[in-house]
């Protein structure tokens, strides 16, 4: 029975380990039989953690970024329609008008040229060129600019103009091309037109709204602008160039004409219709002339005047005539001034030019050889008086002038009764003497 149940080892190999019930193999054998097992599951795992350490190296920035993103962009886009509700409507209503005012602001606008043409009592003709320079094209509607005194406590334009639409790139001229605007405040026009007469520069305001486009952006800008223009400086340089007496005299009582210089040296062409003078030697008014159809660009101006000169006022004055000439004769001039008498378009008074005109006076300082050259000349050229004539007009008594010229240097007392008995009050006198002693060189020549 032992021999039955005797285990048989004949199907087993010669090494193989002896069954346990520690795993169907023998205590003995466990430590050897396994090795090999475990050195090939130890070289699987380290190919496998050396693939895993493949497949995880480090992320990029820009990878980081995008799986940052990719968790949270519905975080992101909340946040940016927060940020753009909030910056767009700061970026066109604060942003951009504040860069637009600022380019406004730095504008010059110089006055480079332009015109006022008085055409009627209420109106003028208005011509300005001046110049932007914007570091951005932009378009600009038309804007009404009004144009007043700065030094006017109160904002009271005294004329306003139309800019035309224009497209502003870089610098770009502007011209306001012959407008007729209504005056808006005569007063300030007089005020504004005062200060042009009387000094060599003077300043213009102007303010406006005006509407930008800046391609399909467009806001409003702000124009408030004073800007320095050359102006008249009292008519400098003002005087008569030539004169020729007309005798006889015409129908009209005209009895003068000749040449005289109105200088212009401002920026601004003035018309001012026909202008009348009054021609003055102190305070004695001796003569009006009219210079006709005035439009003075800048520059000296030569205008052909006629008129009248008061010969019965001046021998009949000739005292206070000389009284008056007396500082110019020293230096060998003659002194006429000016004042204004009337300033006339189409038979209508402009009342805001003589406002100003009739209250300023301009002197014309004449050599006294010239004066008698152009004389001499009324009287050589084709004229049939003479000057014992012109008198005889002057005074009725022709023997009596003929008698004085022809003897001038005759003692006083021999020709002093005669003087008592023939001569008006007034040319009795040292002044006469010299007179009549001018009036006999100038037969000379």
């Amino acid at each position: 029975m032992a021999s039955a149940f005797r285990e048989d080892n004949s199907h087993y190999e010669h090494q193989s380990p002896t069954p346990s019930v520690h795993g169907g193999r023998g205590d003995e054998g466990e430590g050897t039989s396994n090795a090999p097992l475990r050195q090939s599951d130890d070289a699987s795992s380290a190919d496998h953690v050396q693939e895993k350490a493949a497949v995880a190296a480090p992320l990029t920035k820009k990878q980081k970024l995008r799986r940052h993103c990719g968790r949270f962009w519905w975080w992101y886009l909340i946040g940016s329609i927060i940020f753009l509700a909030i910056f767009l409507p700061i970026l066109f209503l604060v942003i951009i008008p504040a860069i637009v005012q600022r380019i406004l602001d730095n504008q010059t606008m110089p006055v480079n040229g332009g015109s006022f043409i008085a055409i009627s009592p209420t109106q003028l003709n208005v011509s300005i060129t001046t110049s932007l320079d914007t570091p951005l094209p932009a378009d600009i509607d038309p804007t009404t600019l009004f144009l007043y005194n700065k030094n006017t406590p109160d904002f009271s334009p005294f004329v306003n103009v139309t800019l035309p639409k224009l497209h502003i790139d870089g610098d770009t001229e502007v011209y306001v091309q012959a407008q007729t605007v209504t005056v808006t405040n005569e007063t300030e026009l007089i005020s504004w037109f005062a200060n042009v007469f009387d000094q060599p520069n003077v300043t213009l305001s102007t303010r406006g709204d005006a509407k930008i486009h800046l391609g399909a952006l467009h806001t409003t800008g702000h124009i408030e602008k004073t800007v320095t223009v050359d102006s008249l400086n009292k008519l400098s340089g003002f005087g008569i160039q030539h004169i020729k007496l007309l005798m006889p005299a015409r129908e009209n009582g005209t009895n003068i004409e000749g040449t005289l210089n109105l200088p212009n040296w401002g920026a601004l062409t003035l018309g001012i219709g026909n202008l009348s003078l009054n021609l003055m030697s102190g305070d004695l008014r001796i003569g009006l002339i009219t210079i006709y159809d005035v439009l003075l660009p800048h520059g000296n101006n030569s205008r052909y005047f006629n008129g009248e000169l008061y010969l019965d006022t001046i021998f009949q004055n000739i005292g206070t005539v000389l009284s008056s000439q007396s500082d110019a004769l020293s230096d060998g001039n003659i002194q006429i001034d000016a004042t204004g008498n009337a300033t006339v378009v189409n038979g209508q008074h402009i009342r805001f030019i003589e406002a100003i005109l009739n209250n300023r006076r301009v002197s014309s300082v004449t050599p006294v050889v010239k004066l008698a050259g152009d004389l001499i000349s009324s009287f050589t050229n084709g004229s049939q008086v003479s000057i014992p004539d012109m008198l005889d007009d002057v005074f009725g008594n022709s023997t009596f002038i003929q008698e004085v010229l022809t003897h001038w240097n005759t003692t006083t007392n021999s020709t002093a009764p005669k003087m008592k008995r023939s001569v008006p009050r007034g040319i009795i006198g040292p002044g006469a003497l010299s007179l009549f002693k001018l009036g006999m060189k100038m037969r000379k020549y």
